[in-house]
């Protein structure tokens, strides 16, 4: 049985490639597999590691001008932060927003329905029509608070 994993957005892919006159290649269909199979926030250097265990040919700036494609095509978003850019599949996802670790990097996705109607209700205030956002809450992790707390003090 065929997987079903990517089929919408291979076709809307393809929809994009052909609207732009771009050709379809089998590198591109295995970035995206790779990419939609991830399951997470992934960086370049991530996904060309996970796409070379199958794909030795396939390099760092195909990986980067892929995901700029799929991004332009309305399949991936990309979140920058520390100078390092993440991308994560767009389509067909729910609104949702992201806790970063200044320290780690790690990305939890939440979604909280209290904030968007506050949002909302400030725009009303003010008369501002809410197109889209991002919101992004920069901290720590649980995992890097513990470590920072075992590792005690600094000392000068």
């Amino acid at each position: 049985m065929a997987s079903t994993v990517g089929r919408e957005e291979k076709q809307v892919l393809a929809a994009y490639l052909v609207r732009h006159r771009l050709k379809r290649s089998a590198q591109r269909e295995a970035i995206l597999d790779a990419f939609l199979r991830a399951g997470r926030h992934v960086s370049v250097e991530e996904l060309l590691g996970i796409v070379r265990k199958k794909r030795a040919d396939i390099g760092r700036t195909t990986i980067y001008r892929s995901l700029k494609l799929f991004k332009d095509a309305g399949l991936a978003s990309e979140l920058t932060y520390g100078g390092e850019a993440r991308f994560e599949p767009l389509w067909n996802r729910d609104h949702h927003d992201h806790f970063i670790c200044g320290t780690c990097g790690e990305i939890f996705e939440f979604k909280s329905p209290e904030i968007e109607r506050i949002q909302e209700t400030i725009a009303r205030r003010i008369g501002f029509v809410i197109e889209g956002h991002r919101h992004h809450i920069l901290g720590r992790c649980r995992k890097c608070t513990t470590k920072a707390a075992r590792a005690g003090p600094r000392r000068t």
